[in-house]
């Protein structure tokens, strides 16, 4: 038979004699009841009995008077009603009533009573599982959004909290299976206890859930042997029930969550703790991702000082090589003058006997003390051209010469040196071929393989030296083929003859590793070849001068002046500064700048016909200037040309993106400088001669034609970068929206000078249509930006005559798209073509 408890909790409202008959049977059946006609006191009983169910048992008026007090009383208002016909004279008038249900009879009491209480446990049951369903769902959205972890566990506790109805919820965090202290990191019963650290021994329901990674139901605290150790500190709170669940997720013990309950009535059932383990899985997984999300943000810190500390130190070691290298130069200068100065006065002394009455023998003794000096004198300059290294391949003197004559020089001044051989060495040279080149270094490339060719000729031996002409679509080359009649080299070790830490069978030595990197040096190429007939042919090619720059220049009307285009090379370093002008003044007229800043301030004072600039410059970079430039209607048209010692394609691709026409990779060849500088003034000519392609060139440089700042496009672009800038770098950026009361019908001519004269050189300022501005202000915070806006604001408003408005908001660390950011500040939208 089933208990009181199971059976259900009825309230009967019925005269005294009929609810204790009432009472008395339903007793009987196990029913759980108490019976009042009255409504005094009828609170206090509904909080005694918590019916499950309510009788009527009085008359159709009194009855109506009774349904309304139920109704209206809220722990009664949900259940279900039923009304006993059995005493009435007429059940007419009980069907106006709005009940549940009617008993008709005695023998229909307890079946009607059933069928009731389950219907209403049924729906409870629904409901509680609906609730814990949403309350569920809030909880994994809350754990899966962006929110920081304490926030979701807040969420979570509340939520659980709810549901069970337990007066406390929180979630404690462990480190380790056997850790000895655990964190409160969550609480609904008091916020202040959040990250309170507990000692696990002192609860032993945690300390046994952590053990065995199993859920602890304590349903009697004051009985559960467990509970023993603490009972007597248990009492004074009147715990009732305890539920602790693991929070494990893929085997990692990450802590629990702890329920409690103290109310006297209530209790963890299946349902509550089937509840918290779904739960404890969302939670359990979210404080994973967190921890693992910390230790990826922490061990990122990490790499982030320790590439700050390497930095720091390849700098310092930097610095101290260039010390180093400065001083080698130094003792390099030294020697050169210390080595050159004497033999300069033997070869003069030499010349001078020369000069003179000499007999034969003497005349042959001075002539062979000449020709030793100058031969001391060139393996001099050898041995300091190779201390130099990379100076010495970026220190070229460039000029217009004869290749051919130049072979021809060489074999006249090493025939003495074959002859002591027996070798025959003879050129075979007759066309002229012009090249820009430097004579010295060719002169060095030409004798180091003429000497090596008789070295391994054959006896008697055969050197000849050979120059070609090639036809190429990129412009004519020459090839230069130096052969001798030894024994050649195997095939599979031509590769290593220029290398220049190994060399091949017959010792070549260091001097070709040299010759390679003087003839790339000018755009050429080397190898070696065995041809079948035995022997060894060592070939390269250079790049002949264009024949513009053989052939004179036309003469130029009568009455007008011929004037060179104009360059301004930007460079830090002195060396390649002088490289750099030595190259380009054989052709067009060149202006020099030191930094960014003095580059940018010169190209806007003297409008030169192309900017040749390193990337890489102190006070301003060259991509900064680059961009500048192509900010200003002024400057805009000027074609760059931007250097740099990185050859990495996104480097090209950014450059090419700010504006440049071109970018170099050093080092790099003359030839090649002078083609790419006239390319560069072919393209900007065209663009003069093409005014109907001006607004379409100047769109694909991100400019408005009309004001000379940036566009739409020219923006979005500028602030992609400043903003992945500054979040990179953790540095303000500002961005601030101009909006004029009305539409400006016609924009003054010189509204770009005017606003660029407000604002610094690091920022952007863009014309976005209608008369709407923007500006972003790169390291300026909000009051910072504030001050140059209210500063800009008063001479747009003097030039248009119109009021503006400007609206401005840190963007720094702000994740929307840069549209979205524009949007937000008033802007209008891009208009659609």
């Amino acid at each position: 038979m089933l208990s009181s408890e199971q059976r259900g909790r009825v309230l009967v409202l019925a005269a005294k004699a009929a609810g204790d008959a009432l009472v008395e049977r339903l007793t009987a059946s196990g029913y759980q009841c108490a019976s009042t006609e009255r409504e005094t006191g009828l609170a206090e009983m509904v909080d005694q009995l918590q019916p499950e169910v309510v009788l009527l048992a009085v008359t159709a008026k009194r009855a109506a008077e009774l349904l309304e007090t139920v109704r209206k009383t809220d722990k009664l208002q949900r259940l279900p009603v039923l009304v006993d016909q059995g005493r009435a004279r007429s059940a007419e008038a009980f069907k106006r009533l709005a009940v549940d249900d009617f008993v008709r009879g005695a023998d229909e009491l307890v079946p009607r009573l059933e069928s009731a209480l389950r219907a209403w446990r049924l729906k409870e049951r629904e409901e509680r599982i609906r609730m814990r369903m949403g309350m569920l769902l809030e909880i994994t959205q809350a754990a899966t959004s962006s929110l920081e972890l304490e926030e979701i566990l807040r969420i979570a506790v509340e939520k659980v909290g709810q549901v069970t109805g337990t007066d406390r919820c929180s979630v404690v965090l462990v480190e380790g299976s056997h850790a000895r202290t655990a964190t409160v990191v969550a609480t609904q019963e008091d916020p202040s206890l959040v990250q309170l650290d507990i000692e696990v021994a002192r609860y032993p329901e945690l300390r046994r859930a952590l053990e065995t990674r199993q859920p602890v139901l304590i349903e009697e605290a004051q009985r559960d042997p467990l509970m023993a150790e603490v009972r007597t500190s248990l009492l004074p709170q009147g715990v009732k029930s305890i539920l602790v669940q693991p929070l494990i997720c893929q085997d990692d013990l990450l802590g629990a969550l702890f329920l409690r309950v103290s109310k006297g009535e209530a209790s963890i059932g299946r349902d509550e703790q089937e509840f918290a383990e779904a739960v404890a899985g969302v939670l359990a997984n979210s404080i994973r991702n967190a921890r693992l999300h910390t230790a990826v943000k922490k061990k990122r810190e990490d790499l982030e000082l320790a590439y700050v500390e390497r930095y720091r130190e390849l700098n310092d070691a930097n610095r101290r090589l260039k010390e180093l290298n400065r001083l080698k130069d130094e003792i390099i200068a030294v020697c050169s003058h210390d080595l050159r100065a004497p033999l300069q006065v033997l070869l003069g002394h030499g010349r001078l006997l020369l000069e003179g009455p000499l007999e034969a023998q003497q005349k042959q003794s001075a002539e062979a003390m000449i020709r030793q000096g100058r031969k001391i004198l060139t393996l001099v300059e050898s041995l300091l051209e190779k201390g130099k290294g990379e100076a010495a391949r970026l220190s070229i003197e460039p000029r217009v010469l004869d290749v051919a004559q130049l072979c021809r020089d060489a074999v006249a001044e090493l025939e003495i040196l074959a002859a002591e051989k027996a070798v025959s060495l003879r050129s075979e040279c007759p066309d002229s071929l012009m090249l820009i080149g430097d004579e010295v270094k060719l002169h060095e490339v030409l004798q180091n393989l003429i000497s090596n060719a008789i070295q391994h000729a054959s006896d008697p031996g055969v050197v000849v030296v050979r120059t070609q002409r090639l036809s190429r679509p990129d412009g004519d080359a020459v090839r230069v083929m130096v052969s001798d009649n030894g024994v050649g080299i195997p095939p599979d070790e031509l590769h290593l003859v220029f290398d220049r830490y190994r060399h091949g069978p017959k010792g070549t030595g260091l001097g070709l590793a040299i010759c390679k990197e003087f003839v790339e040096l000018h755009g050429g190429e080397i190898w070696a070849e065995s041809p079948a007939d035995g022997g060894c042919t060592f070939v390269f090619t250079l790049p002949l001068a264009q024949e513009a720059a053989r052939n004179p220049r036309p003469q130029p009307a009568p009455g007008a002046a011929p004037e060179q285009p104009r360059v301004l090379v930007v460079e830090d370093e002195p060396e390649i500064a002088a490289v750099l002008s030595e190259v380009l003044r054989s052709k067009y007229r060149v202006e020099v700048a030191r930094d960014g800043a003095e580059g940018l301030a010169k190209a806007r004072a003297s409008r030169p016909d192309l900017v040749v600039m390193d990337v890489f410059l102190p006070k301003l970079d060259g991509l900064d200037a680059a961009m500048a430039l192509k900010s200003s209607s002024d400057t805009a048209h000027i074609p760059v040309i931007l250097l740099s010692a990185h050859q990495g394609v996104a480097d090209k691709v950014r450059a090419l993106n700010l504006g440049a026409v071109d970018y170099m990779a050093k080092p790099f060849n003359a030839v090649e400088l002078l083609n790419r500088t006239e390319r560069a003034l072919k393209l900007r000519q065209g663009e003069k001669e093409q005014d109907t392609k001006t607004n379409s060139l100047q769109r694909r440089t991100g400019s408005d034609p009309v004001t000379g700042l940036h566009d739409r496009r020219g923006l979005l672009l500028r602030l992609e970068q400043e903003v992945a800038r500054s979040r990179r770098y953790h540095r303000a950026l500002t961005l601030a929206v101009l909006r004029p009361d009305r539409e400006l019908e016609v924009m003054p001519s010189n509204m770009g000078d005017v606003m660029r004269k407000r604002v610094r050189h690091p920022d952007a300022i863009a014309h976005l249509g209608q008369g709407v501005f923007a500006v972003v202000l790169p390291e300026c915070n909000a009051d910072a930006a504030r001050t140059v806006i209210n500063r800009l604001m008063p001479d747009v408003e003097q030039v248009t005559s119109i009021e503006y408005r400007a609206a401005m908001a840190d963007v720094s660390q702000d994740s929307d798209p840069v549209e979205k950011l524009l949007e937000k500040l008033g802007a209008p939208p891009p208009e659609v073509h």
